[in-house]
């Protein structure tokens, strides 16, 4: 599977493949109970420094919380494709990732991607 960027992600297909780096990750709190998470938050950098929100629902947090840590690379495959239309909008990228049951995070320590 091709590489794509950041900046190419759109809801047009289902098969993306990127190499990007956790630039912030942040724990939205549950808006009932504030010591349940919601979701986590993400904004994913590309080599090109092209930017995206990321984000892990409640129900996917246990299986990814481990996996993605601000400051590392990784390549992201097979995740969903939304609208990026949240009041607050971390990347003025038009759509978002949304992490399923199906995404494939792997540790990238050869990426070319600048810190921040």
């Amino acid at each position: 599977m091709a590489i794509n960027y950041a900046s190419d992600i759109n809801p047009s297909k289902k098969s993306w493949k990127i190499i990007v780096r956790v630039t912030h990750l942040w724990h939205v709190p549950s808006y009932n109970n504030p010591s349940e998470l919601h979701s986590i938050e993400l904004v994913l950098m590309d080599e090109k420094d092209d930017k995206v929100q990321a984000s892990i629902k409640r129900s996917m947090i246990m299986t990814y919380r481990n996996l993605l840590n601000e400051g590392e690379s990784n390549t992201l495959m097979t995740f969903g494709v939304g609208l990026n239309n949240g009041d607050y909008k971390p990347t003025p990228h038009a759509y978002k990732i949304n992490f399923l049951n199906i995404t494939k995070v792997e540790v990238n320590r050869d990426a070319s991607i600048p810190l921040y």
